[in-house]
């Protein structure tokens, strides 16, 4: 049976830099080991797969299959979890409340929004070791009044938080490494939402500028404030983007097409839509 190992970031980089790593050494024969072990080795991004093909004997191996979603929980009409006022633009972002996920930009752009649009507000889901920093941020720029922290919610809750925004943004800042496949992304284009994401990494390769979602320059508040005020002011762009990008997953990102990728991989295949399907070699 081939044994498929399924890499998600560059674990031992990821821990020196953000947790501590006490055994370099160890780490890379543990991860070479393992690696070496695999048949297939399944990486979420080109960047992860850059960072495995530095390990030997692994080049042959790799194979990119990004990330994805499942649309059917995301349908289109859902009730909002919370209500919409009247006239309100409603600016979103899901995700753990981390350094990398470029909050410090999000809140500089939703006040040059404000400054034109103070019927604006923002909507964050989500916590993490950033809150403290945040709602410093939002107090200093007197927005607090103006944003609703919706703090940690279960998955089942994310869909019904999405379906209260107007627009969804990853305004990740300028990272010399961005290796993520970001799961927030494929939900905003799941829920029919258009996205202002930063261009960097798979997320360049997956939005198409004007098509099905807006990019902006990593770290660049003015063009995510730009980007947002040209959403709010155009109704009709918002529902192409949302559609669009919606088309998108359903086409290319679901995670059945992932799971039916990912048996391929192994020689496997399984018929698909069919009540207690079985495997076939």
């Amino acid at each position: 049976t081939p044994g498929l190992l399924e890499v998600n970031a560059p674990l031992i980089e990821e821990q020196a830099e953000h947790r501590g790593l006490v055994d370099r050494a160890a780490a890379q024969r543990v991860a070479e080991q393992v690696f070496g072990a695999a048949t297939v080795i399944l990486a979420v991004s080109e960047e992860v797969a850059a960072y495995v093909a530095q390990f030997p004997g692994t080049r042959n191996k790799i194979q990119v299959v990004p990330n994805g979603v499942s649309p059917n929980r995301f349908s289109p009409g859902l009730a909002p979890t919370l209500p919409r006022p009247a006239g309100a633009f409603t600016v979103g972002f899901v995700g753990t409340l981390k350094p990398w996920h470029g909050l410090p930009i999000l809140v500089e752009a939703f006040a040059r929004l404000r400054q034109r649009h103070p019927e604006a507000r923002l909507l964050i889901v989500g916590d993490g070791p950033e809150r403290d920093r945040l709602v410093a941020d939002l107090a200093a720029g007197g927005l607090t009044e103006a944003v609703h922290l919706a703090g940690a919610v279960d998955a089942s809750a994310v869909p019904g938080w999405l379906a209260s925004m107007e627009v969804g943004v990853a305004p990740y800042p300028p990272l010399a490494h961005f290796y993520f496949s970001p799961l927030k992304v494929y939900e905003y284009m799941a829920a029919g939402l258009p996205v202002v994401a930063s261009r960097i990494g798979q997320l360049k390769n997956l939005i198409e500028e004007g098509r099905n979602g807006l990019l902006v320059k990593p770290g660049d508040a003015a063009g995510l404030a730009a980007a947002l005020e040209r959403l709010r002011s155009d109704p009709e762009l918002r529902a192409r983007l949302g559609q669009a990008a919606r088309s998108t997953v359903l086409h290319q990102h679901t995670w059945d097409a992932v799971a039916q990728r990912v048996l391929r991989l192994a020689g496997l295949e399984v018929t698909p839509h069919a009540e207690g399907a079985a495997l076939r070699t």
